[in-house]
């Protein structure tokens, strides 16, 4: 089937090894686009940190990010629209998670983040604008994402935890699997999914005419929308449980092959 549309995630999936850009993927999203078909990046990566991609600038598509918190063109300075979190939502949900557990957590604005003091320092010369306890990070305007992180439990571990203190409140998720547990919290009903399907219904494009591309549980809403849905070959293991088509590995530029198969 040949798609109106197509929708992929960057880390672990159009991005390559050590999610460094793949040259035959971003060669074949070019010629994708250029052939007609709308390509929309998801991702649970901020704006900010978008660098990966600059070679589609010229194509300006339309980005998902911050797992569906934040959704505008690839060049603007700032999002058409955010999705915040509520502010006592986010209090209930750290309140509820075990102290004993030592939770630390970070947090994502339209175009900055900032961080609680024990939560760590990102290495990507991007340290955080503010610096200070969550209720004062809270304080400072719309958040559209957190990270609560432990360093007691893994993220497999971590996430059922999570989830239980969210409650429905908040949704819950990951992008990434680390050894010190860190999950993904936006608004409720927040994902890639719900932004896609807000983005369709605006363009008018049908879901089922639609392909999408992920590999972690951050993805998920997004591939059971579409018709078309593809998980890589190096997926989170809870990926393979849905009946998706695998496709290969991302450091292999799988991706920009299937974009190929709409092409010939």
């Amino acid at each position: 089937m040949r798609p109106t549309l197509v929708a992929t995630d960057l880390d672990g999936t159009f991005l390559g090894a050590g999610s460094e850009p793949h040259p035959g993927n971003i060669a074949a999203a070019k010629e994708l686009v250029d052939s007609g078909i709308t390509l929309v990046i998801a991702t649970g990566r901020p704006r900010r940190w978008l660098q990966q991609i600059d070679g589609l600038r010229e194509m300006n598509p339309l980005v998902i990010a911050s797992n569906g918190a934040s959704v505008g063109h690839l060049t603007a300075t700032e999002p058409d629209f955010i999705h915040p979190i509520p502010p006592a939502a986010i209090a209930s949900f750290a309140a509820a998670l075990p102290a004993e557990l030592e939770p630390s957590f970070a947090v994502e604005y339209a175009v900055e983040w900032g961080r609680d003091p024990r939560y760590p320092s990102v290495v990507r010369d991007d340290e955080a604008m503010h610096v200070e306890d969550l209720q004062r990070l809270v304080e400072r305007g719309d958040i559209i994402k957190i990270m609560a992180r432990t360093e007691h439990l893994n993220t497999d571990e971590w996430a059922p935890i999570t989830l239980e203190a969210a409650g429905s409140a908040l949704t819950c998720t990951f992008s990434w699997f680390d050894p010190f547990g860190t999950v993904e919290i936006s608004a409720a009903g927040v994902s890639k999914g719900s932004a896609l399907a807000e983005v369709l219904a605006t363009l008018g494009v049908d879901p089922a005419d639609c392909a999408a591309f992920g590999d972690m549980p951050n993805d998920l809403e997004m591939l059971r929308l579409v018709g078309s849905p593809f998980v890589m070959a190096g997926s989170h293991k809870s990926m393979f449980e849905h009946g998706f088509t695998t496709i290969g590995h991302h450091h292999e530029g799988a991706v920009g092959k299937q974009f190929r198969t709409y092409l010939s």
